[in-house]
């Protein structure tokens, strides 16, 4: 059994709130939790307008497994319209 947490810095545009950015981030935690049975927290850059950091942590039989699931996250990331800058990964 192995556990893995990815953390992605995403840069976003046009945000003129804080409880706009956090209805965007909702959507997207709750999209990658049904799509990937992931656990997904908002889980850095709170007062930021510009910038959402997510987390996401999953468990899997093999590392390749989980590096496969996480390359599945990004691309669904990317494929809503998002920017992603920072990635920071580790998996045990």
């Amino acid at each position: 059994m192995h556990f893995g947490y990815k953390s992605y810095v995403i840069k976003l545009y046009g945000i003129r709130s804080l409880k706009e950015k956090r209805s965007i981030s909702k959507r997207l935690q709750n999209e990658l939790k049904k799509s990937f049975n992931a656990s997904v927290i908002e889980s850095g850059k709170h007062d930021s307008k510009n910038w959402l950091e997510i987390s996401a942590g999953m468990i899997a039989n093999s590392k390749g497994e989980l590096e496969s699931l996480f390359q599945c996250i990004e691309k669904r990331i990317s494929e809503n319209g998002f920017d992603i800058i920072e990635v920071t990964t580790e998996i045990w």
